[in-house]
């Protein structure tokens, strides 16, 4: 288990063909996270390890798992909070999907 100090490798320093594979959750695990996650959007320290030893992950996983779950509900919704509500106000977030109008003259 790493603690919040612990030195990591920098991404710059991997070797990229050393690339750790994309995780294949059971169908067992991903009810048990869907569940807790409907139960809770954020874990605590103590949960998160708890739920790695119960399914047999790391807490990398379980935390990333949440992470990637509550961004692809935000996305969905279209949500926008903190700075991004904020830029929206003052007209400078410019990362909505917005149609394009290929007559434009303006459009390399």
């Amino acid at each position: 288990m790493r603690g919040p100090r612990s030195r990591r490798i920098k991404r710059r320093d991997r070797n990229p063909e050393e690339k750790r594979p994309r995780t294949a959750f059971t169908s067992d695990q991903l009810a048990r996270l869907k569940k807790e996650f409907d139960e809770n959007k954020y874990l605590t320290e103590k949960r998160r390890q708890d739920l790695a030893k119960e399914l047999g992950l790391n807490e990398s996983q379980i935390k990333i798992w949440f992470q990637n779950k509550r961004a692809k509900i935000k996305k969905s919704t279209g949500q926008k909070t903190g700075l991004a509500a904020h830029l929206m106000a003052q007209g400078l977030y410019n990362h909505s999907t917005v149609p394009v109008d290929e007559d434009d003259p303006y459009l390399c």
